[in-house]
């Protein structure tokens, strides 16, 4: 009796979680600053804060991806400032990897141009790269008081009017015809492994009677 109640808390909360989960609203690109996909400008190796001026931070960010590469992320630190007024703000721990991360910040109630945006790297035994694209027109990213070859890449992130629950279908639609179907063929077997894993649950509990 004891096993079949821990089965059914097992999968109420799974179930919860799930729900949860799809409840959330996904985050989707709102802008990007029209830097090409990025090649390296610039890499550093010790603790430093490069700045980039000349942004537009869109009403809602809520998180900005920063074109950064390495294999074992500083913690990073990021203000965007008009002058001196203070746009928004973030940070994200040590441990982040890949070659473009996105860091977490305050909603920015509405949008703003002539954004200086600066990133403080913490200490590290990694190399970071930095990643954007050459520029001799628009103003270059600095590191301290060098200033670099280009651009870094940065792309304004907001939640999406939609949650992952609503999205499941068109999602589904658009998987099924890239694989050549309709939506049936990525919803079919999901409910064929949920009718699985019902089964198995209660054949499970039949034979511990």
């Amino acid at each position: 009796m004891r096993i079949r109640i821990a089965i059914a808390v097992c999968l109420t909360l799974t179930a919860v979680c799930v729900g949860i989960a799809l409840a959330r609203t996904p985050l989707v690109v709102a802008s990007t600053d029209g830097t090409p996909l990025p090649t390296e400008i610039g890499a550093t190796s010790v603790p430093t804060t490069i700045c980039q001026p000349a942004e537009i931070v869109p009403r809602g960010t809520t998180a900005i991806r920063v074109s950064l590469l390495s294999l074992l992320g500083p913690g990073l630190k990021l203000r965007a400032t008009v002058g001196n007024m203070l746009v928004t703000s973030g940070e994200l721990g040590y441990g982040w990897t890949g070659a473009v991360v996105a860091i977490p910040v305050a909603r920015v109630a509405r949008t703003y141009t002539h954004v200086t945006i600066c990133i403080s790297l913490a200490k590290r035994q990694q190399l970071v790269n930095l990643r954007g694209a050459n520029t001799k027109v628009e103003p270059a990213i600095t590191e301290g008081k060098q200033v670099l070859p280009g651009r870094m890449r940065f792309e304004y992130l907001r939640p999406d009017k939609s949650s992952w629950l609503a999205l499941v279908l068109p999602t589904a639609r658009r998987i099924g015809l890239t694989i050549g179907g309709g939506a049936g063929i990525v919803i079919v077997p999901l409910l064929l492994l949920l009718a699985c894993a019902a089964l198995m649950s209660w054949r499970l509990t039949s034979d511990l009677r």
